[in-house]
């Protein structure tokens, strides 16, 4: 015997359309469906159900089949155009075969004849908020996989980004190499001339012109010096190297903003930071320079598009050691993030920059980049944006 609290768990959440003309007979059965329904929406006829079928979110629809301005059947044949697949129970003072045929071919669920019979009346109600308990939860289960679906194609997505940018530095690694092994003859004539410069130096006579040549050798050989150290940057930024070292965050600091020095300088940003040179982290160089850039660009440019007088362009870089724990933080003077989004800068796909065809790849590479190291980054305002990665 089927459990009438069991039929009750299933049916007190849906919403039933209930289609009577008759006002006594209405209200007899609105007291046996109020024991099942939470919420019942009640119309006389079939034209005041379509309406009230459009106004509402219907689960199951019970309905009689004479009634005035149009039937039950016609009723139910016009909601199933817009819902094919509405459970749908007929309650009839009529037993022929010919509504009961006409009703099957419909597509109704179940036909009960007037007066109801309770025990039949459940069993058929069972089995139509049965079907729709499965049909919910196949729904659910497909949008699930949807969903699913949708976050394992961002994520391929994305891969292929980063696989991009990856060959785009082995790509310019190659050019790199070439334009070093070019570079590197001309620039060793020019320090051998120095060098036999700095022998006639030393025999001149007159003070005043032998200081002024020892300058212009020193200034040639800081400048000589220089383009070596910018080109052997930029060789070892695009080089692949996976050998984890005991790296100095100091050293990691001095190379990034060597390769940022042009943009820096153009924009008239001023790089402060302060970080003990004892202070030693176990990673890829090139991975904490990458986490490094992609920050220090987004201040550079965040600046630069909120018109910030160039007096007041600032970054300011700060590693410390506290418990245990690696602390580098990087704080600009700009506006600060807005707070509303600020929970999530670091995921994927997200950007502010659509207009100048932002990626959104820069933060979220920041974030698999702590991750490859548990570490952690955080971002919050204080008097302008800091983030604060802690390995």
């Amino acid at each position: 015997m089927l459990n009438i609290d069991t039929v009750i768990q299933y049916s007190q959440d849906l919403q039933v359309l209930y289609v009577e003309d008759n006002q006594d007979v209405r209200e007899m059965t609105l007291v046996i469906l109020n024991d099942f329904f939470n919420t019942i929406i009640v119309a006389s006829n079939g034209m005041e159900g379509i309406e009230k079928f459009k106004e509402h979110k219907i689960d199951l629809v019970i309905t009689d089949i004479n009634m005035p301005k149009m039937d039950g059947l016609s009723m139910v044949q016009e909601i199933k155009k817009i819902k094919h697949d509405i459970p749908v129970l007929i309650f009839s003072a009529y037993n022929d075969s010919t509504h009961f045929i006409n009703a099957i071919k419909i597509g109704i669920d179940g036909y009960l004849v007037k007066p109801i019979d309770i025990d039949q009346f459940q069993h058929s109600l069972y089995k139509c908020v049965h079907d729709i308990q499965i049909q919910k939860e196949h729904h659910e289960y497909q949008t699930q996989l949807e969903n699913k679906v949708q976050q394992q194609l961002e994520v391929l997505r994305y891969k292929d980004k980063i696989l991009l940018e990856q060959s785009k530095h082995a790509a310019m690694g190659e050019m790199i190499d070439i334009i070093a092994h070019q570079w590197k003859q001309p620039l060793n004539s020019i320090v051998m001339h120095a060098s036999m410069i700095e022998n006639d130096i030393e025999s001149m006579e007159e003070e005043v012109l032998k200081s002024e040549f020892k300058e212009c050798y020193n200034n040639l050989n800081i400048q000589v010096d220089t383009l070596l150290t910018t080109l052997n940057e930029f060789r070892n930024f695009f080089r692949p190297n996976n050998n984890l070292h005991n790296i100095s965050l100091q050293e990691i600091i001095n190379a990034t903003l060597i390769l940022l020095k042009d943009e820096l300088t153009a924009h008239q940003i001023e790089v402060v930071h302060s970080c003990d040179k004892d202070l030693t982290l176990q990673v890829h160089a090139n991975d904490i320079k990458q986490l490094l850039i992609n920050i220090i660009t987004n201040a550079k440019e965040e600046m630069v598009k909120n018109n910030l007088p160039s007096h007041t362009r600032k970054i300011e870089i700060v590693c410390s050691r506290k418990n245990n724990k690696t602390v580098i933080k990087i704080k600009n003077s700009g506006e600060g993030i807005d707070e509303s989004i600020i929970e999530n800068i670091f995921q994927m796909n997200f950007t502010t920059k659509e207009e100048n065809g932002g990626t959104g790849i820069g933060l979220y590479m920041c974030s698999l980049i702590c991750e490859k190291y548990n570490a952690t980054i955080e971002a919050y305002n204080d008097n302008g944006a800091v983030f604060q990665i802690t390995f």
